[in-house]
């Protein structure tokens, strides 16, 4: 893609001298992103002060940003940096919390627009956030996913994520209702992108030998994606709503996850934190930690989200692990599943081969016949769903 410019840059990052120099590239390859364009951005000034961030912004493609609802999407992660994490960070520390959340790459600005007269997102409009890969991070192949010990460190960012929310929900109410839920808001993807993905389906459960026994199960999912079912209290939360491999950065050192960080909080919304978990769990981890440590997972999960709540002084009590259980078996059998089922088809679609990002489509995503990885996640997700009777 030629001719990658973001206006006024000067202005966004609010520098105290001005720029001398900016190269800016894409920073992510056509079908590892598609809600977004990913730019890095290098700055010299000057002073020849150098400063790296990475510029958010709408994906160039009008039918993509429909898909995405780039309008509300887009405003919503600005409002996630730039008042949500303040808010929940300044909650901890009124509390006392010394060692504050840190799972989100730092902001340096935005904008809705070139003309900031209102919040109305146009093309101009831009996220700039810290280069995580600068700082070490680095995204794990997506078709591999997760060891065990990387799972635990993002399942821990979950859960204070969820635990931060829910704890300031309770405690300050007209902050939570202010600052924070309006800018959760539930994404649905247009039907025809739905009806494309349910015949993609279809075709795969049916090329898989070892899917047999669960055909009439299979074909029974409900596919009616109309709009996800009401939040229920108390476990209602911030969800990042779109936890997987490729929205996890990994710091590593010597071979070992020492350090996670979660990105793209596009279409966070008000919900489960049992929709989270899930998702990561059946998405991302390779299969052989999937099998071995679903229930251990899903119960250190559990007990770092206990954990956030305790500090921050909240009655832990209508969270217990037998209630949390209640979470996962209803988002499992109402809206995981094909959640989950239908995001392996990007996941293990091969790199797209376009000239250009504005080339991009909604049906170019998985048409390509499934992969024998693609197949043998999907046989490990419906296994593990059939043995807890999720399915």
């Amino acid at each position: 893609m030629s001719d990658l410019k973001i206006p006024n840059l000067e202005d966004l990052l609010q520098l105290d001298e001005k720029i001398a120099f900016t190269k800016i590239k894409c920073l992510t390859a056509p079908g590892e992103n598609y809600g977004s364009l990913m730019l890095s951005v290098d700055v010299t000034t000057e002073s020849n002060h150098e400063l790296k961030v990475v510029a958010k912004t709408l994906p160039p493609n009008p039918k993509m940003q429909e898909m995405f609802d780039s309008p509300v999407t887009f405003r919503n992660e600005i409002a996630f940096y730039k008042t949500i994490i303040p808010t929940l960070r300044s909650f901890q520390k009124k509390h006392g919390v010394k060692k504050v959340m840190n799972f989100a790459a730092k902001y340096y600005g935005s904008r809705p627009n070139l003309h900031h007269k209102d919040d109305k997102i146009d093309q101009d409009a831009v996220l700039l956030l810290e280069n995580l890969k600068v700082s070490g991070f680095v995204n794990v192949e997506r078709t591999e996913g997760f060891d065990l010990d990387t799972s635990k460190l993002i399942l821990r960012d979950l859960a204070q994520l969820h635990g931060i929310g829910i704890a300031l929900k309770l405690q300050e109410p007209k902050i939570f209702n202010q600052k924070v839920r309006p800018y959760l808001t539930p994404l649905t993807l247009p039907e025809e992108a739905h009806d494309d993905w349910k015949d993609k389906y279809l075709k795969i459960i049916h090329s898989i030998p070892r899917l047999e026994p669960y055909l009439e199960r299979l074909k029974k999912v409900n596919f009616d994606m109309k709009g996800p079912p009401p939040p229920r209290e108390p476990f209602a939360s911030i969800s990042h709503n779109d936890c997987w491999v490729n929205n996890a950065m990994v710091k590593f050192e010597n071979g070992k996850a020492v350090e996670s960080r979660l990105v793209d909080f596009q279409i966070s919304a008000y919900a489960s934190p049992a929709k989270d978990v899930l998702f990561f769990l059946f998405s991302s981890l390779r299969n052989d930690v999937l099998r071995k440590n679903c229930d251990g997972l899903i119960r250190y999960y559990h007990e770092n989200l206990i954990g956030v709540l305790k500090e921050l002084k909240c009655d832990t009590k209508p969270f217990c692990f037998e209630e949390f259980k209640k979470e996962l078996d209803f988002e499992a059998k109402h809206t995981q599943f094909v959640d989950t089922v239908l995001m392996l088809i990007p996941i293990f679609a091969p790199k797209l081969k376009v000239k250009d990002w504005a080339e991009i489509e909604p049906t170019d995503i998985g048409n390509n016949e499934p992969t024998e990885l693609h197949m043998e996640k999907l046989v490990v997700i419906v296994e593990e769903y059939a043995k807890r009777g999720w399915i």
